[in-house]
């Protein structure tokens, strides 16, 4: 399997989901920073969201299965897991009628499933892929967010804490 890689996103190049494009009911995920470091801040308790800035798809994005990297660590948890949703939002320019002014346009969440703490010290830097199924029909040339939040909710999101992320690569796997 080939790895393609499309486009890297900071923590930076995120703004919390203040509007709740996501999910009615989620907050925001706040920005902090570890030693010049920008992460964004997932809550234990309360289901936190934030998008990114809008990128436009490259060229090299051939249609293959589109994946996205979240790259993770905790604040005090070793054990129990996390679970992250990636979403995506892809506007085609000049066809597409969104109105980008009023309205967002995510397609149903794609899941991370578990992301095990267990063996690991807070802080330590950890990555999980996830399969962008749900992808709002993307293809080159589109103008695309990527929409991310803790389920903290869900039942196999036991870790305790904060959790960071620090940043989320979006990839072609070929």
């Amino acid at each position: 399997m080939a790895h393609v890689s499309l486009v890297s996103l900071s923590a930076a190049e995120f703004v919390g989901d203040m509007d709740q494009q996501l999910e009615a009911g989620d907050g925001y995920a706040p920005h902090v920073t570890h030693l010049g470091r920008p992460a964004l801040a997932f809550d234990t308790t309360a289901e936190e969201a934030a998008t990114s800035a809008s990128f436009v798809m490259p060229s090299i994005f051939a249609g293959g299965t589109l994946m996205a990297t979240v790259y993770v660590y905790s604040a005090t948890a070793s054990s129990g897991g996390c679970v992250f949703d990636v979403c995506v939002e892809a506007v085609v320019p000049s066809t597409d009628t969104l109105d980008l002014e009023a309205a967002a346009g995510f397609d149903a969440v794609n899941s991370s499933g578990d992301i095990d703490l267990a063996g690991t010290t807070a802080g330590d830097l950890i990555s999980a892929d996830v399969t962008l199924t749900n992808k709002d029909l993307v293809a080159v040339g589109d103008l695309v967010r990527i929409g991310v939040r803790r389920d903290c909710n869900h039942g196999n999101d036991d870790a305790a804490g904060d959790i960071y992320l620090a940043a989320v690569e979006i990839w072609e796997s070929t």
